[in-house]
């Protein structure tokens, strides 16, 4: 996954979910940063309710299925 901000581009990968005080904490690194997210319950509700798109959940059958790899990782 990658993260974009005016400042620096960093490389995250996601290595563990868990739920952790009624909250989903995806914990990983970010280049070679520790790093963890924390997402809450109303906060999910609004990333998954805006994830719930044809074009996402068509391209995540896509990748699970292996109809290929996104153009960002295909160089």
């Amino acid at each position: 996954m990658l993260v974009k901000t005016p400042a620096i581009k960093l490389g995250v990968e996601v290595r563990d979910v868990a739920v952790e005080n009624n909250r989903v904490v995806l914990s990983g690194v970010a280049n070679v940063m520790p790093c963890t997210v924390e997402i809450g319950g109303p906060e999910m509700v609004r990333l998954f309710g805006r994830m719930l798109r044809p074009a996402i959940i068509i391209l995540f059958l896509k990748s699970v299925f292996g109809g290929g790899k996104p153009k960002e990782d295909a160089a």
